[in-house]
């Protein structure tokens, strides 16, 4: 399937989830899950820089500064996932309707995540050899699990590098530092970098066979 088709599709659902996003505001009158209208917003852009901004020929003087940007903004899109939590808040009445909503949301989240990982990758592959552009791959799993974790726990934001990239790095660093002390993330970051790895593999797999047929 084309890009450009798969991209027409994308925002068919993505146009569909934020009407039942609105739909849910003038049924019901409630605003507490508008905010994923621009999670989705932000979801968009590591993809559209993986699509339109990085090509198999970019030079890598070009790729590197567009990989750090991509890299900067690409757990806004699995972050999409961690969502789901907000339904907790739900009242009975909406308990059903909000269960989709933010299922769907997510869903959308990660297929634009996983396919934009899956244009990185076919870069990737291209000027390194299979066992280091799969490293590399599983590296970025990793850093956008802490990404992640950052924002969902300690509600960093990725334009926040720019607003206070001191007080971010501080935290970011902290955070390694003490990865393996009692109440860290590290379990959140392990079980969501092997989630995503293995989500991103389960997309491979099924492009490849479709490639095949």
């Amino acid at each position: 399937m084309k890009i450009e088709k798969i991209t027409k599709f994308l925002l068919l659902v993505s146009f569909a989830a934020i009407v039942f996003d609105l739909a849910r505001l003038d049924i019901w009158g409630t605003t507490d899950l508008l905010y994923l209208v621009w999670n989705l917003f932000l979801a968009w852009i590591p993809y559209i820089i993986s699509v339109y901004c990085i090509k198999k020929d970019t030079p890598v003087v070009y790729f590197t500064p567009l990989l750090f940007l991509w890299l900067l903004f690409f757990p806004n899109a699995p972050y999409l996932v961690t969502d789901i939590l907000h339904v907790s808040l739900s009242l009975p009445p909406l308990l059903w309707y909000d269960s989709l909503l933010l299922f769907f949301f997510g869903w959308i989240g990660l297929l634009l995540g996983l396919l934009s990982l899956s244009y990185i990758h076919q870069y990737l592959r291209t000027h390194l050899n299979y066992w280091y552009s799969e490293i590399f791959i599983l590296a970025i799993c990793f850093v956008s699990s802490c990404g992640i974790y950052l924002g969902r726990f300690e509600r960093w934001n990725s334009w926040d590098l720019f607003i206070s990239p001191f007080q971010m790095i501080k935290t970011s660093i902290f955070l390694l530092l003490n990865l393996f002390h009692a109440g860290t993330p590290l379990l959140f970051m392990s079980v969501f970098t092997t989630f995503l790895y293995l989500a991103y593999k389960t997309i491979q797999v099924l492009l490849v066979d479709k490639n095949e047929v």
